[in-house]
């Protein structure tokens, strides 16, 4: 699975990043300090997942999201923030789940979970590429 970590933090890209790694199959693709930077990233490496702070400079979390609900193929969104009072606004925004800092190593395995089902179902719903 691609990864990129976007936290404007960075002891707290550092943290996700070594979580990641006793994670299995895992690639960290790219590590971005803000929103815009994670849109570029996901429009150049094509990521399976971001793992988004929310509480960013310029664009934050929530609405880089919002615009990568419209990438082909659209990357799992998993929020990772110090807060948890906008979590209805990361689920209106597609997220795939929602961690709190610090994250614990259960709860980032059951969202990479999340995602693997999440992934699975975009790849049986994609139409064959011989038109069938």
């Amino acid at each position: 699975m691609r990864v990129i970590i976007a936290d404007d933090e960075p002891l707290a890209r550092e943290r996700l990043r070594g979580l990641l790694v006793d994670m299995g199959d895992i690639e960290v693709v790219a590590e971005v300090p803000d929103g815009q930077q994670a849109l570029h990233a996901c429009a150049e490496l094509n990521p399976d997942l971001v793992l988004l702070d929310i509480a960013m400079p310029g664009i934050d979390g929530l609405e880089a999201a919002r615009h990568l609900a419209a990438f082909e193929p659209r990357p799992a969104v998993v929020f990772c923030t110090a807060y948890d009072d906008h979590a209805l606004s990361a689920f209106e925004a597609e997220a795939i789940d929602y961690l709190v800092k610090p994250v614990r190593p259960e709860r980032l395995a059951a969202a990479l979970q999340r995602v693997r089902t999440f992934a699975a179902g975009r790849q049986q719903s994609a139409p064959a590429a011989d038109g069938r």
